[in-house]
């Protein structure tokens, strides 16, 4: 068996998606399996599963024949949103200690490039 198959993961908080592309009959199908936050690669593993049954074929075989797999995850954004991901900080290099203040990452408007942004917080005296 060549590689044959292109995968996509979509892991969120309650389900995880999958998308599978069979490039020899150029087959693409949804599936879907309920997420486990305690372990998100529980989901992922069940959902493997699903699509290699659904193929008639082992899960390894499904996995080994893949010649891309994209996988994206809420689950960061998720534990940031609802604070229950771990203790993190930030450590800058002397010099860069205004990283926080540049926030290239997120324009209000797009093409605005003078927003006005509210004051870091500092969450932690030094």
């Amino acid at each position: 068996m060549r590689t044959q198959y292109r995968l996509g993961i979509d892991a969120g908080g309650t389900f995880t998606d999958f998308v599978v592309a069979d490039r020899e009959s150029g087959e693409v199908k949804l599936f879907k399996a309920l997420s486990t936050p305690s372990d998100p690669t529980k989901a992922i593993e069940n959902g493997l599963q699903l699509i290699a049954d659904d193929f008639g074929i082992a899960a390894s075989d499904l996995v080994s024949n893949c010649d891309l797999c994209i996988n994206g995850t809420t689950v960061g954004l998720n534990a940031l949103i609802t604070h229950r991901g771990g203790k993190t900080g930030l450590i800058c290099t002397a010099g860069h200690e205004d990283s926080i203040e540049i926030r290239n990452g997120h324009k209000e408007d797009g093409f605005r490039y003078d927003p006005e942004y509210p004051a870091a917080t500092m969450l932690v005296d030094l």
